[in-house]
């Protein structure tokens, strides 16, 4: 009976320790995870159960064997996932994760980790997903990442991270999402990234990237969402985005975008939002843009687009309520008159957007056509003429008007519409002529009563020899 007891306590002894013993992880993976905790102040975490539970071993870990039930760890006989999401992390990634060699999943997201993304990330190729997103995280996005040739999420959103985009990473084909947004990122996008076949979501917005779009963009076949949105990109919308055809959300607001909406646009038939507000945006919008009917949220407001097609503008009413009111056009129903050998009044009506600081721009030429030559912009969008001055007498003057809008608190961006339709008017007088400074009528040197209502007095002036003196009246 004792030695059946004693194989009884043997066999439970083995049973619980078998917890430990199957699943033994490699002693440098537990190594990287106690690394892990001790550099994200894991006494501190949310939730770190499981990782000093007791028996402890002399490293002040819970036994070896039993790092599979470790919050946030999963592992067989090497660790395959970290999901420590939303747990209060702080301090830095510790390099010695690049140890993991079988893991599959990094998910340290919403959490205040801090200092770089450890290049040795880059060693990880089983690794399908990272997700390090709204974090403090900083310095430049290590290129080894692009080694990882399973990759299919990148997430590093809300972050600190400056530099340029590594064109690296267009050569991992196997990325499905590519969210870098809301970082210091700067330089230009890499026409690389349209290397990436199988990617579905590309956000880069809130950064600091310049340059032009890529036309390469186009390529993305499978795209659902690319934003590009508070950046510095400038230049024109490359027609080839009409190319994406199962895009449902495109952002390119708050940018510098110029040149006209592309009508191959029209072609983005799943489109559901669409915002290209603030931006220098200018022209007739396309007709092409009615076959937009899905689209549920759109902005276009703060550039310089207008319409002539009441079919255009019933469908813009519908989907951009107000559209039109904060357009920096050209203004309407501009007029040229001669006011004297040496000047034109220009006048025009108002545009509807007279909000915010800016004028109307007044140019001139001697040929149809121009090229003209700026004269000066009025003191606000709500003045209805300029007089151009300077003029020669008797000369025929080609005259133009640009609305200008400076750039405002919700708008860094100056805009600038097209010229106006062109107008012409003559000055007055002969070729060679000019004007006294002044309007002027002749009057008797005894300083006598001038027409009805001007007296002229107190002359102080050696009259010796003159039969009359010329007044003049400013106008």
């Amino acid at each position: 009976m004792g030695k059946i007891s004693i194989l009884i306590s043997v066999l439970i002894i083995l049973f619980k320790l078998s917890g430990f013993l199957y699943g033994a992880i490699p002693a440098s993976e537990r190594a990287a995870l106690i690394a892990l905790y001790n550099s994200t102040n894991g006494d501190s975490w949310t939730n770190n159960s499981g990782w000093k539970t007791p028996p402890l071993d002399t490293d002040g870990f819970a036994m070896p064997g039993t790092e599979n039930t470790w919050y946030g760890i999963v592992s067989g006989i090497n660790v395959t996932q970290i999901s420590l999401s939303n747990n209060n992390l702080s301090g830095s990634i510790p390099s010695t994760l690049g140890n993991l060699g079988s893991l599959e999943l990094l998910n340290m997201c919403d959490n205040q980790l801090s200092g770089s993304i450890p290049s040795e990330l880059g060693n990880l190729n089983s690794l399908w997903g990272i997700f390090l997103n709204t974090n403090q995280l900083s310095g430049s996005i290590p290129s080894e990442l692009a080694n990882i040739s399973i990759l299919q999420d990148l997430y590093l959103h809300y972050n600190q991270l400056s530099g340029s985009i590594p064109p690296e990473l267009g050569n991992v084909s196997t990325l499905e999402g590519l969210n870098l947004s809301n970082n210091q990122l700067s330089g230009s996008i890499p026409s690389e990234l349209g290397n990436l076949s199988r990617l579905d979501w590309l956000s880069l917005s809130g950064n600091q990237l310049s340059g032009s779009i890529p036309s390469e963009l186009g390529n993305l076949g499978r795209l659902e969402c690319l934003s590009l949105a508070e950046n510095r990109l400038s230049g024109s919308i490359p027609p080839e985005l009409g190319n994406l055809a199962n895009l449902e959300t495109l952002w390119l607001d708050r940018n510098l975008l110029s040149g006209s909406i592309p009508p191959e646009l029209g072609n983005l038939l799943n489109l559901k939002q669409f915002l290209l507000i603030y931006n220098q945006l200018g022209g007739s919008i396309p007709s092409s843009i009615t076959n937009l009917t899905n689209l549920t949220y759109a902005e276009i407001g703060y550039n310089a687009l207008y319409t002539n097609n009441d079919t255009v503008r019933t469908f813009l009413d519908e989907k951009f309520p107000g559209w039109d009111s904060t357009q920096t056009i050209a203004p309407a129903n501009v007029s040229a008159s001669s006011m004297s050998t040496s000047s034109i009044r220009v006048s025009w009506t108002p545009i509807l957007y007279t909000g915010d600081n800016g004028g109307y721009k007044v140019y001139y030429s001697t040929t149809s056509g121009g090229p003209y030559t700026y004269s000066g912009i009025t003191a606000d969008k709500l003045n209805t003429y300029y007089d151009v001055t300077g003029l020669s007498p008797g000369t025929t003057y080609y005259l133009v008007v640009k609305t200008q809008t400076d750039p405002h608190h919700y708008s860094y961006n100056g805009v600038v519409s097209e010229y106006s339709e062109e107008v012409s008017a003559t000055t007055t007088g002969a070729l060679g002529e000019k004007d006294p400074p002044f309007g002027s009528f002749d009057t008797p040197i005894d300083g006598s009563t001038v027409a009805s209502s001007i007296a002229v007095t107190g002359w102080a002036l050696d009259d010796t020899g003159i039969d009359n003196v010329k007044i003049y009246r400013q106008q």
